[in-house]
């Protein structure tokens, strides 16, 4: 878990920083699924839920 939140911490930054939020979650998804795969073990679960935020531009 401290992984991930660690790597969302940097998606955040480079979020701010007007990187591509498309490119933030397709980089995000393999660097913490290759550690963990369990956020990402469920479609509905809140990580995925808010990647898909990102990558629509809702925050």
């Amino acid at each position: 878990m401290l992984f991930a939140l660690i790597e969302f911490r940097k998606l955040e930054v480079d979020h701010d920083n007007g990187i591509d939020p498309e490119e933030l979650a397709e980089r995000f998804r393999p660097v913490v699924g290759s550690f963990d795969p369990t956020p990402f073990a469920d479609e509905e679960s809140q990580w995925n839920l808010s990647l898909e935020e990102l990558e629509h531009g809702i925050w």
